[in-house]
Order: C-alpha cells, then structure tokens, then sequence
C-alpha cells in the first residue's frame, strides 16, 4: 500500500505540474504592456551606460552577459517591477556603480521589456538582426551635415573600402563605441587609446599613452614603455586628448534612425 500511495503522489505531483507549468510559463510568454516613450528614454540611457559591454541589442558581447536571457530582468519584466529588481545589481561593484534614479530605472525596465517582447514576437538570436535598414542617403547626409563625420573622415581616404574590411555589425560598433576595438568582421583592429600630458608644479610634462585615470591617480606609459603613476594633487595639470572625443559627443544626439542610416551608407563604401 506504501508503495502504491507513493505511486498516486507521484502521479498526482506529475499531473499538478503539467497544470501549474503553462500558467508560470505565460507571464514569459505573454508580451507585457509597454510606455512607448519610456521605453525610448530607456533606450538612450542603455545607449550611454551599457551598451558598451552589454551591446547595442542588450544581447551580450565577449566581456558582458546577454541581458535578454538576465533571471533578472525577466523577473523584473514579469512581475512589472518597473526596474526595482534592477537597481541593487546596477549598484553592485566592480563591474556597476550606477546610482539611476527610480524613473530612470523604470525607463530602463521599458526598454528591456520592450526588448524581449521583440524577441518573443520574432524568435531569439544571438548574431544582429536588421543591421541594414536604414537609408543609406539619410545616413551620406548625416555624415556630411549634422553628424560631422567628414571633418574628420573621407570616405575617399580612411575610410575607402571600409565595408570590404567589416561586416556591417562591426561597422555599426566601429563609429558607436570605437574605443573597444573591432576584433569582429572582415579584418580586425586595435583602437588607439587616449593620450595625457601631465604637468607637474616644477614644469616639467611627461607625456605618454592614458594607462588609467580617476579623481585621484593618473598612470601613462610613455614613448620608451616606462609606466609612470602621479597623484592629482593641486598644481599638477593632466590634459587628456581622447581621439575618439567626437564619437562620445555623439551618443548624446545619434537617434536610432540616424545609427541604422550610418551604417548602411558605410556598408557602401567598398
């Protein structure tokens, strides 16, 4: 009898869970409603603060997960959390040190909610999707005009056959985060990395390759690879020429459309 009751608990467990298990699974499924303009502030913000290591779907890179597979953020999307999951990871150091205020959170979740709807609607992957959808004359015209990349680039110069070189994801984090590097696509490169001149109170200016930098420390390398470490204290000046300083003013204005535009004009530079 011991043995047949255990049998029927089983069961019964079995038939519980085959019930249970399509009502947990639908929040998952379901797609969760969405502030569109929330959403979008949520975008720009990812844009600026994670998308770097993140990537620009959110779906991971080589040095950060892929947020749309996050136990995180799909339990702050299914609860409609609005970002309350988010906020202690965000605060969590090294890797974060974010300090969003709860509306910027909330926009934050909208964006990634609105994400994974996308995907639930389309079917996951991991390589990029629709990295040539934009108009490539909007995006010649945003590069001669509001964008300003021509006073810096020629497409007749660096940047004649680029799109033989990279495919159009790698071209796409080219001119978004080019101080990562592009290892991915038709060729591969190292970006140059910033340069610091340091100046101390006797005048003397030691000038080299940015190693690291804070509120408190600067360290260089210079044009021998002796590394070289001063504290910022009053009279010592550091200025710093990052050669990607346009690129970064840029996360500030590119829209959506004008970051699918520039890609596909320089997918026609072959």
């Amino acid at each position: 009898m011991h043995r047949h009751g255990g049998y029927y608990f089983v069961r019964i467990s079995v038939l519980a869970l085959l019930l249970i298990a399509p009502v947990c699974l639908r929040g998952q499924i379901q797609a969760i409603p969405v502030n569109p303009a929330s959403a979008n502030r949520g975008a720009q913000l990812f844009a600026q603060s994670c998308s770097q290591c993140h990537g620009a779907d959110a779906r991971g890179t080589a040095t950060a997960p892929d947020l749309i597979r996050s136990l995180v953020v799909l339990h702050d999307r299914v609860q409609q959390l609005h970002g309350a999951a988010l906020a202690p990871v965000l605060k969590q150091q090294p890797e974060h040190n974010f300090n969003f205020t709860s509306d910027q959170l909330g926009d934050l979740s909208q964006f990634l909610t609105r994400e994974i709807n996308d995907i639930l609607r389309s079917g996951y992957s991991n390589r990029p999707t629709n990295m040539l959808s934009g108009d490539p004359k909007a995006g010649e015209a945003y590069f001669n005009g509001p964008g300003e990349c021509n006073k810096c680039h020629s497409v007749t110069g660096d940047l004649a056959g680029i799109a033989t070189r990279y495919d159009p994801a790698a071209l796409q984090q080219k001119f978004v985060f080019p101080q990562a590097g592009f290892g991915r696509g038709r060729g591969g490169a190292t970006a140059p990395k910033p340069l610091v001149a340091v100046t101390l109170r006797s005048g003397q200016t030691i000038s080299g390759t940015l190693v690291r930098i804070d509120d408190f420390n600067v360290t260089l390398l210079d044009a021998s690879g002796q590394r070289h470490s001063f504290a910022r204290v009053p009279g010592t000046k550091v200025d710093v020429t990052d050669p990607y300083a346009a690129h970064v003013a840029l996360l500030d204005k590119y829209t959506n459309a004008d970051i699918h535009n520039l890609t596909a004009y320089l997918e026609t530079l072959k």
